[in-house]
């Protein structure tokens, strides 16, 4: 709880509810209206529930390695740690509302008559990549229109 209320207070949303010019949103008592409850950061904590150290790596003794494979390999989630009820979003509702699930989608919903798709490879700092001569011009591929 105290993880999920740092990262609302310091990180995200902060204690109060703000106007677009920066003054406070007040409440009919005069008060400063607040960002979130308690009941708020408890269903926070619970999206962070589920989350494991990873394994040490192989290859180089840990007395080499010390600390470094907390920075290299991030948590790994175990499903049947981690909490499966809906948590709440500050909006009076809950994450994920009014988000088309996957499996509601039609199928191949991405691929459109004239859509236009970029190759960019899997660089850190990608370039278009253009098909080859012999593949836009060959009648023989399969070509989306």
């Amino acid at each position: 709880e105290n993880f999920a209320r740092e990262i609302m207070q310091l990180f995200s949303v902060g204690l109060y509810k703000m106007n677009m010019d920066g003054t406070y949103i007040m409440k009919e008592n005069g008060q400063a209206d607040g960002t979130y409850s308690f009941d708020d950061i408890v269903s926070y904590a619970r999206a962070w529930t589920g989350l494991s150290d990873r394994n040490e790596r192989g290859g180089v003794s840990v007395a080499e390695r010390q600390w470094n494979d907390k920075i290299i390999d991030p948590m790994k989630m175990k499903t049947n740690w981690h909490d499966v009820f809906p948590k709440n979003n500050l909006q009076d509702g809950y994450i994920g509302d009014h988000v088309t699930l996957c499996e509601d989608l039609p199928a191949k919903h991405f691929l459109r008559k004239g859509a236009t798709f970029y190759a960019l490879g899997s660089k850190p700092n990608p370039e278009f990549q253009h098909d080859s001569e012999a593949f836009r011009e060959n009648p023989d591929y399969l070509r989306l229109r």
